[in-house]
């Protein structure tokens, strides 16, 4: 099984709810890091991470369906690899459905039974205004266009 297959096989387990295949898609060990899309910052290790999704397999959110909105991008090197691109989640909250689209990037180990294992995940959404300047993209182009900011 490729990487993409593998976390194919890891969403379509979270739709499921079967929270052993879940959990077994992390590498076990102190150093396995995630950068959740929840309230929290990120959470380090395996028994962490494995507590997490206990949690929210259990709680009021049910994954209904997933699929890419763009990508993924992937790239594998022997016994590494990564995963990248927006992911729609389609969730049930009560009687409230709805989309969350989510940027989602994953490191993956090649473990030694052959089977590939999330070592580090991250998926966020974009902030609004960081920085508090707007879009600088889109400052850098009106100045192309009107020259230099005074």
């Amino acid at each position: 099984m490729d990487p993409v297959q593998a976390l194919t096989a890891f969403f379509d387990a979270i739709v499921s709810g079967r929270l052993e295949e879940v959990t077994a898609m992390y590498r076990p060990g102190s150093t396995t890091y995630v950068f959740v899309e929840g309230p929290r910052w990120s959470t380090r290790g395996y028994e962490q991470v494995a507590a997490g999704w206990r949690a929210y397999l259990n709680s009021p959110i049910r994954i209904t369906h997933w699929q890419w909105s763009e990508g993924p991008l992937s790239e594998v090197w022997s016994d590494s690899a990564f995963i990248a691109g927006l992911l729609d989640l389609h969730a049930c909250i009560g009687e409230t459905s709805r989309t969350v689209r989510l940027r989602a990037t994953f490191v993956l180990h090649r473990d030694p039974a052959n089977q590939w294992q999330i070592v580090h995940e991250h998926v966020s959404q974009p902030m609004v205004d960081p920085y508090g300047i707007g879009d600088w993209l889109e400052i850098a182009n009106d100045a192309s266009r009107n020259g230099p900011l005074a």
